[in-house]
């Protein structure tokens, strides 16, 4: 019985053996071999596939964060603030850097998917959806930063209003000045008098008085110039003193100051300079 088992076992060994050896056999473990591979570089592929494609919609998400905050600044009333502005620039810069990635990204995809083996119609209308997407975003972007660019056309418009605005204000405020200074300087030519007062001798030599009179040939320069609104006493420093010059009755007195001197009071200034400009007074020490 020990002998035919034996003798069993060492023929199965033998079958074995011969069959191993066979060229069939070491064809079927090359295609094995062969199959296993394949398998793993599909697996590979497919592993690759999923990570670039959760890449892809991962940065979609980052871009609808950044993509929110650019349209309330869009629609936001108001000039943007520094801060502000060099946010909105960075946001841009990241969406359309982002957008550009995606792009060569599902363009990756799209290719790989062409090529594999793979024909699943999921996968082709999860990339067409993102390539939808993608051409959204795009627009979008491009539409915010119309929008921005409007935005800042009309802050720079304004700006130039206000510009005009205020030189025109400061044009008109020295024009006022100046406008100002003329009638100031016109009126004080209007309310401008001028009073001399001396002996008898002092006006005959400043020619101021001929033959008793107010003369016509003297020089201004003799004469003191005053507002004759504000001027109201012309002290003499006098004993007595005497009018010259024709001024109407009731309009001015003479009185005494202080020291008990000589002054001439206006009563009524503008009745009293109605007939001249010039105020001439002879004195006696």
């Amino acid at each position: 019985m020990k002998k035919l088992i034996l003798i069993g076992a060492a023929g199965t060994l033998f079958f074995v053996s011969c069959v191993k050896s066979s060229s069939e056999y070491k064809q079927l473990l090359a295609e094995k071999d062969s199959l296993a591979a394949v398998s793993a570089q599909a697996n590979a592929d497919i592993e690759q596939f999923l990570a670039l494609l959760n890449e892809v919609q991962t940065n979609f998400q980052d871009i609808k964060e950044k993509e929110h905050y650019l349209s309330v600044q869009s629609t936001a009333a108001g000039e943007l603030t520094p801060t502000t502005r060099e946010q909105v620039q960075n946001d841009l810069k990241f969406i359309t850097e982002t957008l550009n990635k995606n792009r060569e990204k599902i363009a990756d995809l799209e290719a790989r998917l062409k090529k594999s083996n793979n024909q699943s119609e999921q996968l082709r209308q999860t990339l067409a959806a993102l390539r939808t997407e993608l051409e959204e975003k795009t627009a979008t972007v491009v539409s915010l930063q119309e929008e921005l660019a409007k935005k800042d056309r009309k802050i720079a418009e304004m700006s130039d209003n206000i510009n005009a605005l205020a030189a025109d204000v400061k044009n008109l405020s020295q024009q006022t000045a100046e406008n100002q200074a003329l009638i100031a300087e016109q009126q004080a030519a209007i309310n401008a008098v001028y009073y001399r007062f001396g002996t008898s001798k002092e006006l005959k030599d400043a020619k101021i008085v001929v033959s008793g009179k107010l003369g016509s040939d003297f020089d201004p320069k003799y004469f003191i110039k005053e507002d004759g609104t504000k001027l109201k006493v012309v002290p003499l420093y006098a004993k007595k003193g005497t009018l010259v010059s024709k001024h109407p009755e009731g309009s001015y007195e003479f009185g005494k100051d202080a020291n008990g001197k000589a002054e001439l009071r206006i009563l009524d200034a503008k009745k009293f300079w109605s007939l001249t400009k010039y105020l001439v007074v002879e004195v006696k020490m």
